[in-house]
């Protein structure tokens, strides 16, 4: 079976299967559910950090949907996929920890965030992984 091109360079199939799921969801996270704002519980997360509050909380939203596109088109360029899957960790766990400190009601089961989280690190260190060779 042909892989089908998705961006020049990556591939649904073989290595760049897995950065392709990796920026679909940095995709889906970024536009989907904070610059469309159709997952209003982040931009409620959001408010809840110390000094964003409701007023701040939806331009605070639309940047970090804005940084988290441009994630994924770091992810699909493949350059230096090591640094990509370090910061990428690095937001993910800010993201986790910043959750379970300041969204308690907004995020019930942190277990299963944790979970979510390791499964998508996992993910992402094995795109890394395949953007080398």
């Amino acid at each position: 079976m042909n892989a089908r091109k998705v961006v020049s360079g990556v591939t649904v199939s073989g290595p760049g299967m897995a950065r392709f799921a990796v920026a679909a969801v940095w995709v889906y996270e970024g536009v989907w559910a904070k610059v469309l704002d159709r997952e209003p519980m982040q931009r409620r997360i959001l408010a809840g950090l110390p000094g964003v509050g409701e007023r701040r909380a939806r331009p605070a939203t639309v940047a970090l949907g804005i940084l988290e596109t441009a994630a994924a088109a770091w992810v699909l360029a493949g350059r230096a996929p090591r640094a990509t899957a370090l910061a990428q960790t690095a937001v993910v766990a800010a993201m986790g920890e910043a959750a379970r400190r300041w969204a308690r009601e907004e995020v019930t089961d942190h277990r299963a965030l944790l979970l979510q989280h390791a499964a998508f690190v996992t993910l992402v260190w094995l795109a890394a992984r395949d953007a080398r060779r």
